[in-house]
């Protein structure tokens, strides 16, 4: 009789277990999805690469198209996987009888302004963007926004207005350097960022100094580059601000397969 009590006790203990661990993979796993963190690059693999030893052939005639930024340049939130990039190679390769060639995604999860000048550094990734001539930046979300944290469980909603007004002068001045590092790589490409839109908009407590803050973003950018030959703005804000919830993923943070759709048909409207 006491031994099947002992059975039965490490039975439900042991299934206790197992349900706690697979609570605590799953709440990890919705944790690195809605809120990813930067991905690790092998940045000696980069270095080392043969390919950052040749000069990048310049092709003329066709779209050599690279991304580069944050998690919205990578496409995180569009179920195809698809994102802007390749939305807007898509799109090209419909309106126009030139060749499209997508040399690669360079966007990760999480990327901060100070995250992508240090990785604008490496030799691998300068060889693909002298490859390109057209180069998609998406970068400055999580500076101001740190990734949406805002909206975990528990954690409250914080003083908006004053982190805005703490993060938005540094994140500026690096964007500067950004769009000066990437004219310096490729002096001849087509370089379009992508603005910045409020993902908080429908929501009361986060609505009126998100909005100021992205306007003043978005104002500081287009000065920037309004001021530098071959470099465009693709505005995004009123795209989310009309209807948010019909171009954001589940996550409220990023666009959706639609959203991603809208941006993409923007990008394509500045190249003509």
């Amino acid at each position: 009789m006491n031994s099947w009590k002992w059975i039965w006790r490490m039975t439900a203990l042991l299934s206790g277990a197992a349900t706690l661990l697979l609570a605590v993979g799953f709440g990890h796993g919705a944790q690195e999805l809605i809120f990813p963190r930067p991905n690790v690059v092998d940045t000696e693999a980069s270095a080392n690469a043969p390919l950052t030893n040749r000069e990048p052939s310049l092709e003329d005639g066709n779209y050599r198209i690279v991304a580069v930024g944050d998690s919205l340049a990578k496409g995180t939130g569009d179920t195809t996987g698809q994102g802007f990039a390749r939305r807007t190679a898509a799109l090209l390769d419909q309106k126009d009888d030139k060749e499209v060639r997508f040399l690669n995604n360079l966007g990760i999860n999480g990327m901060t302004t100070r995250q992508l000048l240090n990785e604008l550094e490496e030799p691998g990734v300068q060889y693909v963007l002298k490859e390109a001539n057209i180069i998609l930046l998406s970068i400055g979300a999580n500076d101001l926004f740190q990734g949406g944290e805002a909206l975990q469980m528990g954690s409250g909603v914080p003083d908006s207005a004053a982190a805005f007004d703490e993060a938005l002068p540094g994140a500026v001045e690096r964007l500067g350097e950004i769009l000066n590092m990437l004219r310096s790589i490729n002096p001849s490409a087509r370089i379009v960022y992508i603005g910045l839109y409020n993902p908080f908009g429908d929501i009361e407590e986060l609505r009126e100094a998100g909005n100021q803050g992205i306007t003043d973003w978005n104002a500081r950018a287009a000065e920037m580059i309004a001021e530098t030959e071959n470099m465009t703005l693709t505005p995004t804000f009123d795209l989310f601000q009309r209807n948010p919830g019909a171009y954001l993923s589940f996550d409220h943070f990023h666009p959706n397969s639609i959203g991603y759709e809208r941006i993409a048909e923007r990008i394509v409207q500045g190249l003509e």
